[in-house]
Protein backbone atom coordinates (compact mmCIF):
# COMPACT_ATOMS: atom_id res chain seq x y z
CA UNK A 1 0.00 0.00 0.00
CA UNK A 2 1.58 2.88 -1.10
CA UNK A 3 1.00 6.77 0.90
CA UNK A 4 -1.05 9.24 0.04
CA UNK A 5 1.78 11.04 -1.74
CA UNK A 6 2.78 7.88 -4.23
CA UNK A 7 -1.15 7.20 -5.08
CA UNK A 8 -1.06 10.78 -6.50
CA UNK A 9 1.83 10.24 -8.00
CA UNK A 10 3.57 13.24 -6.51
CA UNK A 11 6.93 11.96 -4.49
CA UNK A 12 8.42 15.56 -2.45
CA UNK A 13 6.96 14.41 0.84
CA UNK A 14 5.60 10.98 2.05
CA UNK A 15 1.82 11.36 3.56
CA UNK A 16 3.71 10.47 7.39
CA UNK A 17 6.23 13.10 6.83
CA UNK A 18 3.65 16.10 5.75
CA UNK A 19 1.16 14.80 8.77
CA UNK A 20 4.56 15.35 10.84
CA UNK A 21 4.82 18.65 9.72
CA UNK A 22 1.68 19.87 10.40
CA UNK A 23 1.19 21.44 14.18
CA UNK A 24 -2.90 21.94 13.84
CA UNK A 25 -4.25 18.88 14.33
CA UNK A 26 -6.49 17.32 11.62
CA UNK A 27 -9.99 18.31 12.48
CA UNK A 28 -12.72 17.40 10.06
CA UNK A 29 -13.25 13.59 8.75
CA UNK A 30 -16.20 13.26 6.14
CA UNK A 31 -17.84 10.14 5.16
CA UNK A 32 -20.30 9.35 2.12
CA UNK A 33 -23.04 6.92 2.36
CA UNK A 34 -24.00 7.08 -1.47
CA UNK A 35 -26.96 5.00 -1.11
CA UNK A 36 -30.78 6.28 -1.77
CA UNK A 37 -34.06 5.17 -1.64
CA UNK A 38 -34.35 7.15 -4.97
CA UNK A 39 -32.91 9.39 -7.37
CA UNK A 40 -34.37 13.03 -7.62
CA UNK A 41 -34.57 14.61 -10.58
CA UNK A 42 -31.86 17.53 -9.90
CA UNK A 43 -28.97 15.09 -8.45
CA UNK A 44 -25.83 14.34 -9.59
CA UNK A 45 -24.19 13.27 -6.72
CA UNK A 46 -22.66 9.88 -6.16
CA UNK A 47 -25.00 7.95 -5.30
CA UNK A 48 -26.63 4.74 -6.11
CA UNK A 49 -30.23 3.22 -5.41
CA UNK A 50 -29.20 -0.57 -4.48
CA UNK A 51 -28.68 -0.42 -0.92
CA UNK A 52 -29.39 -4.07 -0.17
CA UNK A 53 -27.02 -5.28 -2.98
CA UNK A 54 -23.90 -3.19 -2.10
CA UNK A 55 -24.70 -1.97 1.58
CA UNK A 56 -22.29 -4.63 3.63
CA UNK A 57 -19.85 -4.80 0.99
CA UNK A 58 -19.63 -1.18 0.73
CA UNK A 59 -19.61 -0.90 4.60
CA UNK A 60 -16.57 -3.57 4.73
CA UNK A 61 -14.60 -1.60 2.19
CA UNK A 62 -15.46 1.84 4.30
CA UNK A 63 -14.25 0.57 7.45
CA UNK A 64 -11.11 -0.86 5.34
CA UNK A 65 -10.40 2.73 3.97
CA UNK A 66 -10.62 4.82 7.06
CA UNK A 67 -7.99 1.94 8.96
CA UNK A 68 -5.67 2.41 6.37
CA UNK A 69 -5.53 5.57 5.37
CA UNK A 70 -5.82 6.59 9.21
CA UNK A 71 -2.84 3.88 9.74
CA UNK A 72 -0.54 6.07 7.88
CA UNK A 73 -0.35 8.85 9.77
CA UNK A 74 2.12 9.61 12.64
CA UNK A 75 -0.33 9.73 15.35
CA UNK A 76 -4.05 9.34 15.41
CA UNK A 77 -5.48 12.51 14.01
CA UNK A 78 -7.38 14.94 16.17
CA UNK A 79 -10.81 15.30 15.03
CA UNK A 80 -13.54 17.75 16.50
CA UNK A 81 -16.27 17.39 13.09
CA UNK A 82 -17.63 14.37 11.24
CA UNK A 83 -20.13 14.86 8.99
CA UNK A 84 -21.72 11.74 6.90
CA UNK A 85 -23.67 12.78 3.55
CA UNK A 86 -24.34 11.18 0.46
CA UNK A 87 -26.68 10.53 -0.43
CA UNK A 88 -28.74 9.44 2.27
CA UNK A 89 -26.89 8.06 5.51
CA UNK A 90 -30.31 8.04 7.19
CA UNK A 91 -31.22 5.20 4.72
CA UNK A 92 -28.23 2.95 5.86
CA UNK A 93 -29.05 -0.04 8.12
CA UNK A 94 -28.01 0.78 11.70
CA UNK A 95 -25.91 -2.07 12.42
CA UNK A 96 -23.47 -1.03 9.43
CA UNK A 97 -23.12 2.54 10.43
CA UNK A 98 -22.79 1.12 14.07
CA UNK A 99 -19.90 -0.56 12.65
CA UNK A 100 -18.16 2.12 10.39
CA UNK A 101 -18.57 4.63 13.42
CA UNK A 102 -16.91 2.43 15.90
CA UNK A 103 -14.20 1.95 13.31
CA UNK A 104 -13.20 5.70 12.59
CA UNK A 105 -13.39 6.33 16.48
CA UNK A 106 -10.72 3.29 16.85
CA UNK A 107 -8.67 5.36 15.01
CA UNK A 108 -8.90 9.06 15.70
CA UNK A 109 -8.67 11.05 18.65
CA UNK A 110 -12.41 12.81 19.19
CA UNK A 111 -11.96 16.02 20.75
CA UNK A 112 -14.34 16.89 23.17
CA UNK A 113 -16.33 19.01 22.09
CA UNK A 114 -17.31 17.38 18.73
CA UNK A 115 -19.73 17.69 16.25
CA UNK A 116 -21.11 15.01 14.22
CA UNK A 117 -23.74 15.50 11.66
CA UNK A 118 -25.85 13.21 9.48
CA UNK A 119 -27.56 13.92 6.47
CA UNK A 120 -31.19 11.73 5.93
CA UNK A 121 -34.59 12.55 3.79
CA UNK A 122 -37.49 12.78 6.21
CA UNK A 123 -39.67 9.61 5.61
CA UNK A 124 -35.96 7.90 6.43
CA UNK A 125 -36.53 9.05 10.43
CA UNK A 126 -38.19 6.78 12.65
CA UNK A 127 -37.93 7.32 15.92
CA UNK A 128 -36.51 3.66 16.73
CA UNK A 129 -33.55 5.08 14.09
CA UNK A 130 -33.08 8.48 16.09
CA UNK A 131 -32.69 6.97 19.15
CA UNK A 132 -30.02 5.05 17.98
CA UNK A 133 -28.49 7.67 15.77
CA UNK A 134 -28.10 9.84 19.32
CA UNK A 135 -26.83 6.60 21.39
CA UNK A 136 -24.10 6.06 18.55
CA UNK A 137 -22.74 9.64 19.52
CA UNK A 138 -24.61 12.08 16.04
CA UNK A 139 -25.37 14.54 17.97
CA UNK A 140 -26.34 16.96 14.68
CA UNK A 141 -29.17 16.49 12.25
CA UNK A 142 -29.68 17.68 8.90
CA UNK A 143 -32.71 16.75 6.84
CA UNK A 144 -33.36 17.24 3.62
CA UNK A 145 -37.13 18.66 3.29
CA UNK A 146 -36.08 21.15 0.13
CA UNK A 147 -40.08 22.47 0.69
CA UNK A 148 -42.94 22.48 2.10
CA UNK A 149 -45.38 22.53 -1.17
CA UNK A 150 -46.09 19.00 -2.15
CA UNK A 151 -46.29 19.64 -5.96
CA UNK A 152 -42.87 21.37 -6.03
CA UNK A 153 -41.29 18.12 -4.13
CA UNK A 154 -43.07 15.94 -7.30
CA UNK A 155 -41.35 17.99 -9.49
CA UNK A 156 -38.03 17.62 -7.75
CA UNK A 157 -38.72 13.82 -7.73
CA UNK A 158 -38.76 13.51 -4.22
CA UNK A 159 -40.02 11.08 -2.08
CA UNK A 160 -41.69 12.78 1.21
CA UNK A 161 -44.63 15.30 1.66
CA UNK A 162 -44.59 18.50 3.92
CA UNK A 163 -46.47 16.07 6.72
CA UNK A 164 -43.53 13.86 6.97
CA UNK A 165 -41.55 17.09 7.08
CA UNK A 166 -43.10 18.35 9.60
CA UNK A 167 -43.12 14.69 11.69
CA UNK A 168 -39.49 14.18 11.20
CA UNK A 169 -38.93 17.05 12.85
CA UNK A 170 -41.33 16.09 15.99
CA UNK A 171 -39.70 12.54 15.93
CA UNK A 172 -35.81 13.90 16.12
CA UNK A 173 -37.14 16.52 18.88
CA UNK A 174 -38.40 13.88 20.82
CA UNK A 175 -35.86 12.19 21.00
CA UNK A 176 -33.56 14.64 22.11
CA UNK A 177 -31.87 16.33 19.20
CA UNK A 178 -31.16 19.85 20.13
CA UNK A 179 -29.29 21.17 17.14
CA UNK A 180 -31.56 20.02 13.81
CA UNK A 181 -30.73 21.55 10.36
CA UNK A 182 -32.90 21.74 7.43
CA UNK A 183 -32.34 21.88 3.44
CA UNK A 184 -34.56 24.39 1.72
CA UNK A 185 -34.42 25.03 -2.12
CA UNK A 186 -35.12 28.00 -4.12
CA UNK A 187 -35.55 28.68 -8.13
CA UNK A 188 -37.05 25.51 -8.44
CA UNK A 189 -39.89 24.53 -11.61
CA UNK A 190 -43.30 25.45 -10.47
CA UNK A 191 -41.84 27.92 -8.07
CA UNK A 192 -42.80 31.50 -7.86
CA UNK A 193 -42.31 34.62 -5.40
CA UNK A 194 -45.62 33.38 -3.28
CA UNK A 195 -44.98 30.05 -2.93
CA UNK A 196 -41.32 30.41 -1.58
CA UNK A 197 -42.49 32.77 1.05
CA UNK A 198 -45.41 30.44 2.09
CA UNK A 199 -42.52 27.75 2.04
CA UNK A 200 -40.39 29.85 4.05
CA UNK A 201 -42.96 30.94 6.22
CA UNK A 202 -44.16 27.40 7.24
CA UNK A 203 -40.50 27.12 8.37
CA UNK A 204 -40.47 30.05 10.48
CA UNK A 205 -43.69 28.51 11.97
CA UNK A 206 -41.88 24.80 12.51
CA UNK A 207 -38.87 26.69 13.79
CA UNK A 208 -40.95 28.96 16.40
CA UNK A 209 -42.64 25.49 17.75
CA UNK A 210 -39.48 23.14 17.75
CA UNK A 211 -36.42 25.47 18.70
CA UNK A 212 -34.07 22.66 18.49
CA UNK A 213 -34.34 23.40 14.80
CA UNK A 214 -30.88 25.63 14.93
CA UNK A 215 -29.73 25.88 11.13
CA UNK A 216 -31.43 26.49 7.72
CA UNK A 217 -29.11 25.77 4.61
CA UNK A 218 -30.65 27.22 1.58
CA UNK A 219 -29.44 26.41 -2.11
CA UNK A 220 -30.74 28.05 -5.40
CA UNK A 221 -31.35 25.64 -8.00
CA UNK A 222 -27.86 24.63 -9.99
CA UNK A 223 -28.05 21.92 -12.15
CA UNK A 224 -25.19 19.75 -13.99
CA UNK A 225 -25.88 18.88 -17.79
CA UNK A 226 -26.23 15.34 -16.40
CA UNK A 227 -29.59 16.18 -14.01
CA UNK A 228 -32.49 14.11 -15.05
CA UNK A 229 -34.47 17.46 -14.22
CA UNK A 230 -32.82 19.11 -17.62
CA UNK A 231 -34.29 16.88 -19.83
CA UNK A 232 -38.00 16.91 -18.07
CA UNK A 233 -37.91 20.79 -18.19
CA UNK A 234 -35.10 22.45 -19.99
CA UNK A 235 -33.19 24.97 -19.13
CA UNK A 236 -34.59 28.23 -20.30
CA UNK A 237 -38.31 27.16 -19.62
CA UNK A 238 -40.87 29.86 -18.42
CA UNK A 239 -41.67 26.50 -15.51
CA UNK A 240 -38.21 28.37 -13.52
CA UNK A 241 -38.15 31.15 -12.04
CA UNK A 242 -37.21 34.49 -13.80
CA UNK A 243 -33.58 35.98 -12.60
CA UNK A 244 -35.45 38.84 -11.20
CA UNK A 245 -38.40 36.61 -9.12
CA UNK A 246 -35.20 34.43 -8.04
CA UNK A 247 -33.17 37.49 -6.80
CA UNK A 248 -36.42 38.28 -4.82
CA UNK A 249 -36.86 34.68 -3.37
CA UNK A 250 -33.15 35.23 -2.00
CA UNK A 251 -34.51 38.69 -0.44
CA UNK A 252 -36.98 37.03 1.19
CA UNK A 253 -35.11 34.73 2.27
CA UNK A 254 -32.41 36.43 3.88
CA UNK A 255 -35.16 39.14 5.61
CA UNK A 256 -37.05 36.36 6.95
CA UNK A 257 -34.83 34.13 8.25
CA UNK A 258 -33.21 37.27 10.18
CA UNK A 259 -36.31 38.65 11.65
CA UNK A 260 -36.91 34.80 12.95
CA UNK A 261 -33.32 34.94 14.45
CA UNK A 262 -31.19 32.95 11.81
CA UNK A 263 -28.42 34.51 10.68
CA UNK A 264 -26.70 34.51 7.58
CA UNK A 265 -23.15 33.32 8.02
CA UNK A 266 -22.24 32.24 4.02
CA UNK A 267 -24.54 32.39 1.10
CA UNK A 268 -26.48 29.64 1.86
CA UNK A 269 -26.18 29.14 5.20
CA UNK A 270 -28.09 30.63 8.41
CA UNK A 271 -27.67 30.12 11.85
CA UNK A 272 -29.15 30.67 15.49
CA UNK A 273 -26.03 32.40 17.09
CA UNK A 274 -23.03 29.93 18.18
CA UNK A 275 -24.46 27.04 15.67
CA UNK A 276 -22.75 27.35 12.70
CA UNK A 277 -21.71 24.04 11.36
CA UNK A 278 -18.55 24.20 12.31
CA UNK A 279 -17.59 21.48 9.63
CA UNK A 280 -18.30 23.37 6.85
CA UNK A 281 -16.64 26.62 8.45
CA UNK A 282 -13.38 24.15 8.52
CA UNK A 283 -13.65 23.97 4.46
CA UNK A 284 -14.72 27.52 4.13
CA UNK A 285 -11.54 28.62 6.56
CA UNK A 286 -9.34 25.96 3.54
CA UNK A 287 -8.65 23.50 6.80
CA UNK A 288 -7.41 20.06 6.63
CA UNK A 289 -9.70 17.38 6.55
CA UNK A 290 -9.79 13.17 5.66
CA UNK A 291 -12.37 12.26 3.83
CA UNK A 292 -14.16 8.15 3.21
CA UNK A 293 -15.89 6.51 0.80
CA UNK A 294 -17.18 6.50 -2.47
CA UNK A 295 -16.18 10.47 -4.73
CA UNK A 296 -15.14 11.71 -1.26
CA UNK A 297 -12.67 14.32 -1.32
CA UNK A 298 -10.00 15.24 1.62
CA UNK A 299 -7.68 17.56 2.13
CA UNK A 300 -4.07 17.21 4.05
CA UNK A 301 -1.68 19.98 3.21
CA UNK A 302 -0.77 20.17 0.63
CA UNK A 303 -2.61 17.94 -1.18
CA UNK A 304 -6.36 17.38 -2.22
CA UNK A 305 -7.57 14.65 -3.27
CA UNK A 306 -10.87 12.49 -4.28
CA UNK A 307 -11.62 8.58 -4.39
CA UNK A 308 -13.23 7.17 -7.34
CA UNK A 309 -16.57 8.53 -8.19
CA UNK A 310 -17.96 4.97 -10.13
CA UNK A 311 -19.07 2.78 -7.30
CA UNK A 312 -17.95 -0.04 -8.69
CA UNK A 313 -14.19 1.20 -9.10
CA UNK A 314 -14.04 2.12 -5.50
CA UNK A 315 -15.36 -0.73 -4.12
CA UNK A 316 -12.40 -2.91 -6.02
CA UNK A 317 -9.70 -0.15 -5.06
CA UNK A 318 -10.86 2.34 -2.29
CA UNK A 319 -7.03 3.51 -1.93
CA UNK A 320 -6.53 4.51 -4.82
CA UNK A 321 -7.16 8.58 -5.88
CA UNK A 322 -9.30 9.28 -8.96
CA UNK A 323 -8.05 13.08 -8.49
CA UNK A 324 -5.15 14.73 -7.10
CA UNK A 325 -3.60 18.42 -6.96
CA UNK A 326 -0.76 20.29 -5.34
CA UNK A 327 -2.60 23.36 -3.27
CA UNK A 328 0.49 25.41 -4.21
CA UNK A 329 0.35 28.97 -3.26
CA UNK A 330 -1.81 30.17 -6.61
CA UNK A 331 -4.07 27.79 -6.24
CA UNK A 332 -4.60 28.70 -2.34
CA UNK A 333 -4.99 32.63 -3.09
CA UNK A 334 -7.51 31.70 -5.38
CA UNK A 335 -9.39 29.72 -2.95
CA UNK A 336 -9.68 32.19 -0.61
CA UNK A 337 -10.73 34.93 -2.46
CA UNK A 338 -13.79 32.61 -3.48
CA UNK A 339 -14.68 31.09 -0.06
CA UNK A 340 -13.48 34.76 1.63
CA UNK A 341 -16.74 36.38 0.07
CA UNK A 342 -18.92 33.47 0.14
CA UNK A 343 -18.88 34.40 3.53
CA UNK A 344 -20.95 37.18 5.62
CA UNK A 345 -18.02 37.83 7.46
CA UNK A 346 -16.06 38.44 3.94
CA UNK A 347 -12.62 38.65 2.75
CA UNK A 348 -9.94 39.30 5.36
CA UNK A 349 -7.76 42.20 3.08
CA UNK A 350 -5.36 42.45 5.90
CA UNK A 351 -4.67 38.51 6.70
CA UNK A 352 -5.20 37.93 2.68
CA UNK A 353 -1.74 40.33 2.34
CA UNK A 354 -0.22 38.47 4.99
CA UNK A 355 -0.79 34.92 3.16
CA UNK A 356 -0.31 35.94 -0.19
CA UNK A 357 1.44 39.72 -0.33
CA UNK A 358 -1.53 40.80 -2.36
CA UNK A 359 -3.02 44.33 -1.62
CA UNK A 360 -6.28 43.42 -3.31
CA UNK A 361 -7.29 47.60 -2.79
CA UNK A 362 -3.95 48.16 -5.11
CA UNK A 363 -4.09 45.60 -7.37
CA UNK A 364 -7.78 45.24 -7.84
CA UNK A 365 -8.68 48.57 -6.86
CA UNK A 366 -10.73 49.58 -10.44
CA UNK A 367 -13.00 46.45 -10.33
CA UNK A 368 -13.46 46.92 -6.85
CA UNK A 369 -14.82 50.65 -7.45
CA UNK A 370 -16.87 49.57 -9.95
CA UNK A 371 -18.77 46.81 -7.80
CA UNK A 372 -19.11 49.34 -4.65
CA UNK A 373 -20.55 51.74 -7.39
CA UNK A 374 -23.15 49.01 -8.32
CA UNK A 375 -23.81 48.20 -4.80
CA UNK A 376 -22.92 44.64 -5.33
CA UNK A 377 -19.76 44.73 -3.09
CA UNK A 378 -19.01 46.51 0.18
CA UNK A 379 -15.64 47.48 1.87
CA UNK A 380 -15.96 47.73 5.86
CA UNK A 381 -12.83 48.33 7.35
CA UNK A 382 -10.57 45.51 6.77
CA UNK A 383 -12.69 43.63 4.74
CA UNK A 384 -14.68 43.55 1.17
CA UNK A 385 -17.97 41.81 1.68
CA UNK A 386 -20.47 40.70 -0.79
CA UNK A 387 -24.21 42.75 -0.93
CA UNK A 388 -27.52 41.34 -1.04
CA UNK A 389 -27.78 42.77 -4.22
CA UNK A 390 -24.60 40.85 -4.90
CA UNK A 391 -24.85 37.38 -3.44
CA UNK A 392 -27.33 36.49 -6.77
CA UNK A 393 -24.37 36.93 -8.93
CA UNK A 394 -21.53 35.92 -6.47
CA UNK A 395 -19.84 33.63 -9.06
CA UNK A 396 -19.26 36.73 -11.71
CA UNK A 397 -18.24 38.90 -8.75
CA UNK A 398 -15.54 36.25 -7.71
CA UNK A 399 -14.43 35.92 -11.11
CA UNK A 400 -13.51 39.15 -11.69
CA UNK A 401 -11.11 38.90 -8.91
CA UNK A 402 -9.34 35.75 -10.38
CA UNK A 403 -8.43 36.96 -13.82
Amino acid sequence: MGSEAERCNIRPLSLRQACAEVKAPMIGAYLHIPFCAYKCHYCDFATSTRTEEFGKRYCQILEREIKDRLSEAADKPHISTVFYGGGTPGLLDIEYLNQIHGTLLKNIVLLTDYEISLETNPETVTREKAKIWREIGINRLSIGIQSFNDSELTALGRGHSSTDAIKAIEIASDVGFDNINCDLMYGLPGQNLTSWQNSINSFIKLANKYPQIKHVSAYGLELSPAAPLIKMIPLGSNAYPSEEVFEEQLKYLVTALEQAGFMQYEISNFAKSGYECRHNLNYWKQGEYHAFGVSAHRYIKPYRSSNWRSLGRYLDDCLTNETCELIDQDLARTEAVMLGLRMNDGLNLKLFKQSYGEDLLDTHKEIIEKLIAHNLLAHTADRLKLTILGQPVANTIIGEFLQ
